[in-house]
């Protein structure tokens, strides 16, 4: 990828939930490469067995080649899991096909949409999986007759695994990602785009001179991010180690690459002062004063909150996320719904740390 010199107008970043559950799975599908995502991989035992092993029948989909129509709607901050799912039932079947085709061929023989479009290719590359592994040849000639059918069997064992176990874990991780957002971004405005790729993983090759960015596999393409061709970078926990790159159209130009890991849960608190100002910049902004006031009557759900104030659930998601990791919210399960209520001692140590700012009375006052 080519930069210009105004590189920073032809970036943007988002996080995903339908793609961190998808890389999530990918997880599950070969845990012994993913050290870092161990704890997962044992607390994923506990799911039921039927998900478990409908998860192992239709791992193929996310195992090796992540199909990029889990990409739609990825760059849009106001879509929660169900809009991206929305998003990729409503993609055409040649686009479908195309996609889940290459994740049964192998690097050296994925043709694209050649496969779906060209007869004489998709005859050649069956005969050869015939020859090899007739169940994967079985599989693929499926995904061609109906890749509808294919993808939406995947996808309700994806709504399944988001319900039984990874709902939850997106409430953990999303909060982390957006920090990393933000870190991202701060470095980028004091030292440019470079250096900020340079914080990425070794896979990814930087030259400030040339200003380019490479990563080496085995599809080749040279691009120019323009304002016409952006490329986004999306956040990821569970992607890590790997980079990620959508390059081929009609997908937009993104690399998913990991994110910092998250800190333990057992981490220090930070000093009384740095508690102090993280509450209130939590605090610093008129949605999330208008959740503290509906908070202080009564907890709530986010779907409730969200009708209150007439935000998307998404959007006061990210809004309690803050307040919750700044201490000024906790949150409980009650059935299907997460509540969350005010930590009304929360506020009073702020008050009590604000008012240690105070002067006092001047003397001979």
């Amino acid at each position: 990828m080519r930069f210009t010199e105004t590189a920073e107008e032809d970036i943007a970043f988002s996080v995903s939930p339908l793609l961190e559950a998808v890389h999530s799975w990918h997880v599950l599908t070969d845990p012994g490469h993913h050290a870092l995502h161990v704890p997962w991989v044992r607390r994923c035992r506990r799911l039921p067995a039927a998900l478990r092993r409908k998860m192992r029948e239709h791992g193929f989909v996310v195992a090796d080649y992540i199909p990029a129509l889990f990409e739609s709607r990825a760059g849009d901050h106001d879509a929660d899991f169900e809009d991206q799912l929305a998003a990729v039932r409503a993609l055409s079947p040649d686009l479908v096909a195309a996609e889940l085709a290459q994740t049964l061929i192998d690097t050296v023989h994925r043709t694209g949409y050649g496969i779906v479009e060209d007869t004489t290719a998709r005859d050649a590359v069956l005969a050869e999986l015939q020859r090899s592994d007739a169940d994967r040849a079985a599989r693929l000639s499926r995904v061609l007759d109906d890749p509808c059918s294919v993808l939406e069997s995947a996808l309700t064992v994806l709504e399944d695994y988001w319900s039984a176990a990874f709902a939850d874990e997106w409430e953990r991780v999303e909060p982390s990602l957006y920090e990393s957002i933000a870190r991202a971004g701060s470095r980028i405005a004091h030292q440019g785009l470079f250096p900020m790729l340079r914080t990425l993983v070794p896979q990814i090759r930087i030259d400030p001179a040339l200003r380019t960015l490479r990563l080496d596999r085995p599809h080749h393409h040279d691009i120019a991010v323009t304002r016409d061709r952006p490329v986004t970078f999306t956040a990821g926990h569970y992607v890590w180690p790997h980079v990620r790159v959508t390059c081929d159209t009609p997908w937009p130009l993104r690399v998913t690459y990991p994110a910092l890991p998250l800190a333990p849960a057992s981490a220090a608190r930070p000093t009384s002062q740095e508690d102090t100002l993280t509450a209130l910049r939590a605090l610093a902004a008129a949605p999330r004063l208008q959740l503290i006031t509906h908070l202080a009557a009564q907890s709530r759900s986010t779907q409730e909150l969200a009708a209150l104030l007439g935000l998307s659930p998404s959007v006061i998601s990210r809004h309690l996320h803050q307040l919750t990791r700044a201490g000024l919210t906790t949150t409980r399960r009650e059935g299907y719904y997460v509540l969350y209520s005010l930590d009304p001692a929360r506020l009073d140590q702020i008050a009590a740390a604000l008012t240690t700012l105070s002067p006092g009375p001047k003397p001979g006052a």
